[in-house]
C-alpha cells in the first residue's frame, strides 16, 4: 500500500485507493477489517479512520460483530432458517405460515433497529403497538382482527423473543442480555371442548348428512369430515397434525389387554411423538386406512375427494354443527376444529386417564394439561366418586 499511513500502533492503516481513503483496522491478532472513509483528503480520513477503529474496538470489547445487522435482516435470515426446517420435516407448514405471518408485524415495528438494541423495553412496548396497529386501517385485510387477543399478543410475543435468542446464538448480539420481558393474557382462553352428548349428536347428524347427499362428491366429502372428527376426537391431535399424517404413519398393533389398535407416528410443533388412538375408532380407522392404502399407499391420511391436501374443514364442520344445532357451547363459544383436540383431553382425564398419558398423547405439556383442562375433568371425576 503506497503512501499508507501506520497509526496506533499499527492498528489503524490509512491507504489511498483510486483517489479514495481507506482505513485497514487489525481488531485481534489476524483479524482485520477494511473499510472505505468515503473522502480524499488526508486529514479528514486519518480522523474518521480513529473513530472508526474506537468504535469497532468497543464493539470486539462487547463481543459484537463489526458490523451491526438489522433486525428486518434478522427477520429474513430466521425465516429462511425455519424453511429449511420445513424442509426437513422439522417445522410444520401451519407454523411455518403463522411466523411468515407474525414476521410482518416485527419488521415493521423494529426492522430499521440493530439487532443488539432489542431490549426488553423494545419488546414490552410491542405490545401497545401491535394492539393499535389495525386501529387506523378503513378496510381489514382478510382473517386480520382490529382488536387481537391476549392468546394472539402472547404468540407474537414468543416469536419476537424466539428471533432474537436465534440472533444471539449466531453470535450478532455480542453479550447483551437475553430478554426477559413476557405478556401473560389476563384471560386465559380456553376453546369450548364438546360434552359427550353434544358430541353424540354431532356424529348422528353427521351420519344422517351422509345418507342425504345428493352427489357422489358431497358424499365423499362429508365422509371425510366423519373419519377425520372420530380420529381427532380420539386422539387428540393438533388440526395441522392431522392434515400433515400419511397412510404410512399408522402402524397396527395389539395392546396389553390383545386388543387391535393403531399407532400414529406424529410430527409436529414439539417434535416426532406417537399417538394411540381411543379403542372405540379402531373399526372404522380398519376400513378407512385398507381404502387410503389402497388408492395412495405412500399418499396423505386425510385428502379432499380430489386428493388434495386438506387446509382446513372447518366449513365442513360447520355446516354439519349447524345442522345438528351445537354451534356454540353453553357459554356463548363457538366450536371448532381445535374443539376435538379439546373434547379429547377433557374425555381422556374423566375416564382415568393419566395426566402423564394425555399430554404425551397429545403432544404438549403436563403444566397445559393441568391448567387448561384439570378445572374441567375433575369435577366430574369429584362427581363420580362422591356418588360411589
Amino acid at each position: 500500500m503506497d503512501g499508507a499511513r501506520y497509526l496506533e500502533d499499527g492498528r489503524l492503516t490509512i491507504f489511498l485507493r483510486n483517489g479514495t481513503y481507506y482505513a485497514r483496522l487489525r481488531l485481534s491478532p489476524g483479524k482485520y477489517v477494511t473499510r472505505s472513509l468515503k473522502t480524499t483528503t488526508e486529514e479528514t480520513a486519518v480522523q474518521a479512520g480513529r473513530r472508526l477503529l474506537f468504535q469497532l474496538e468497543h464493539r470486539t470489547e462487547q463481543g459484537l460483530p463489526p458490523k451491526s445487522k438489522l433486525f428486518a435482516a434478522v427477520i429474513d435470515d430466521y425465516i429462511r432458517f425455519r424453511e429449511r426446517d420445513h424442509a426437513h420435516g422439522k417445522t410444520s407448514a401451519g407454523m411455518l405460515r403463522q411466523i411468515i405471518r407474525v414476521s410482518k408485524f416485527w419488521r415493521e415495528y423494529a426492522g430499521h433497529l440493530a439487532v443488539e438494541d432489542i431490549d426488553d423495553k423494545v419488546m414490552r412496548d410491542f405490545i401497545p403497538w401491535r394492539r393499535d396497529y389495525y386501529a387506523s386501517f378503513d378496510v381489514l385485510p382478510k382473517n386480520a382482527k382490529r382488536h387481537p387477543t391476549d392468546k394472539t399478543l402472547q404468540w407474537d410475543m414468543m416469536l419476537g423473543k424466539a428471533i432474537v435468542k436465534w440472533a444471539a446464538e449466531q453470535g450478532w448480539r455480542g453479550d447483551r442480555p437475553a430478554i426477559t420481558a413476557t405478556y401473560t393474557p389476563k384471560k386465559k382462553r380456553v376453546r369450548p371442548a364438546f360434552e359427550q352428548w353434544e358430541f353424540r349428536r354431532l356424529w348422528r347428524t353427521m351420519c344422517q348428512r351422509i345418507n342425504v347427499a345428493t352427489d357422489a362428491r358431497t358424499k365423499a366429502s362429508r365422509e371425510l369430515l366423519r373419519i377425520y372428527v372420530l380420529i381427532v376426537a380420539c386422539t387428540g391431535f393438533r388440526p395441522g397434525e392431522a392434515n400433515n399424517l400419511k397412510a404410512r404413519d399408522v402402524h397396527p398393533f395389539k395392546d396389553d389387554k390383545g386388543r387391535s389398535n393403531y399407532r400414529f407416528v406424529v410430527r409436529g410443533k414439539t417434535g416426532e411423538r406417537d399417538a394411540i388412538v381411543r379403542s372405540v375408532a379402531v373399526k372404522r380407522l380398519d376400513k378407512f386406512l385398507t381404502k387410503r392404502r389402497a388408492e395412495d399407499p405412500a399418499g396423505l391420511l386425510f385428502v379432499m375427494p380430489d386428493r388434495s391436501k386438506i387446509s382446513t374443514l372447518i366449513d365442513q364442520l360447520n355446516a354439519a354443527l349447524k345442522d345438528a344445532g351445537i354451534e356454540r357451547s353453553t357459554f356463548g363459544e363457538k366450536y371448532s376444529i381445535y374443539s376435538l383436540r379439546h373434547f379429547y383431553a377433557v374425555n381422556a382425564l374423566r375416564n382415568g386417564v393419566g395426566v402423564f398419558e394425555v399430554a404425551r398423547n397429545m403432544g404438549t405439556s403436563v403444566e397445559i394439561i393441568q391448567e387448561y383442562y384439570g378445572k374441567q375433568a375433575t369435577a366430574a371425576v369429584f362427581a363420580t366418586r362422591l356418588g360411589d
